[in-house]
């Protein structure tokens, strides 16, 4: 007969076996996995049964989903859904088909284990669950590769939605509610909680929120905060000093230059405007919108979200500006608008990148 203690001590197993085959799921996935990393994995699972069992139920639960998709049902319904694109209702018409699917799908989700939850329909986000060894306070870090989009429940409430290729940590204590976005991009929907403040640190700035919705994006160049609902005030943080506290508005944006140092130091607010609230957040529904970026940037931001990587091989074609909306992993529709439109010529190696060129004179 197994003691309170060892049971837990058994659920606190396969809560980080769970947790290490997502992240082995999200590494064997990746374009740039290497048979070093084939053979550290097969060392990982067969350490331990818990974690053969753990990367064998996460692959169960995949191929679940993905039968779920392929359902004639499922694809009636998305089918029904991209042709109400094209119709003046298509906003409205195409949530209600998207709900739809969700119904149908739900009493699978619903009898997934608790682990597994936080694992999206559009792709597995790796979760691991430890302690903070400097506050000794309980942290749950969560990724997401290329191509992958997921929706976590936060132990208070608050919903966040991560984009691709985000990495973001959570401690929770019980004065305060610390989420650190390390990179990528992330949505908030805060659960009121007026005795532990909600703070999002990125950039070394930190993003305060009560009862609130904003986005926040952290890339190589900048910082983003864009708020949709309620109010947040965006800082120095811990260190203090420098710029004054930005309070912002509903539909206003923070955007923050990182210094040539990084994300070392903190980034330096360069202005608050009004912006489009609808093309900020359009990475929700798959749609990525390039507003005067670089032919360079546009490329880096559809890698994001798709293995095949577009490699622009021109230093001429890189600095060309770039306007338009996009599906998110649908490269060679991007790679085709811009053939039509700039002297570019395409070269495809296997299912991995494509190369753009300067087009040659005929």
């Amino acid at each position: 007969m197994s003691t309170g203690h060892e049971q837990s001590q058994g659920d606190c197993t396969s809560a980080q076996a769970a947790g290490e085959a997502a992240l082995w799921d999200a590494r064997l996935r990746a374009p740039d996995c290497t048979e070093d990393n084939h053979r550290t994995f097969v060392e990982w699972r067969d350490a331990q049964p818990a974690n053969r069992a753990a990367f064998e139920q996460l692959q169960s639960v995949i191929s679940v989903l993905r039968e779920e998709r392929g359902r004639p049902g499922a694809r009636a319904l998305r089918d029904s859904a991209l042709a109400m694109a094209h119709r003046r209702r298509r906003s409205r018409l195409a949530m209600a088909a998207g709900i739809a699917v969700a119904v149908a799908a739900g009493s699978l989700w619903l009898a997934m284990p608790e682990q597994m939850s936080s694992i999206s329909r559009n792709g597995v986000a790796a979760i691991v669950q430890g302690f903070d060894s400097i506050t000794g306070s309980q942290q749950e870090r969560y990724v997401t590769d290329i191509g992958q989009r997921t929706t976590v429940t936060l132990r208070d409430g608050s919903i966040v939605e991560l984009n691709a290729r985000t990495e973001m940590v959570v401690r929770f204590d019980e004065s305060r509610r610390d989420i650190e976005l390390r990179g990528g991009q992330a949505l908030f929907r805060v659960a009121k909680d007026a005795s532990r403040p909600f703070a999002v640190h990125a950039a070394g700035r930190q993003i305060l929120a009560l009862g609130t919705e904003f986005d926040v994006r952290l890339d190589e160049r900048s910082l983003r905060v864009t708020l949709l609902e309620g109010k947040v005030s965006v800082g120095q943080g811990v260190a203090g000093g420098g710029d004054p506290d930005r309070v912002l508005r509903p539909g206003e944006q923070l955007l923050a230059q990182l210094p040539a140092a990084g994300r070392r130091k903190p980034a330096q607010i360069a202005s608050v405007r009004r912006t489009d609230v609808e093309k900020v957040t359009g990475w929700r529904e798959g749609r990525v919108f390039v507003e005067d970026l670089t032919l360079r940037e546009a490329a880096q931001e559809m890698n994001r979200h798709s293995p095949v990587q577009i490699v622009v091989d021109d230093p001429a074609l890189a600095a060309l500006r770039i306007n338009g909306m996009f599906r998110a992993g649908e490269q060679e529709v991007f790679v085709a608008a811009l053939e039509d439109y700039f002297p570019i010529a395409t070269h495809r190696y296997g299912d991995s990148s494509i190369v753009l060129t300067r087009k040659q004179p005929e």
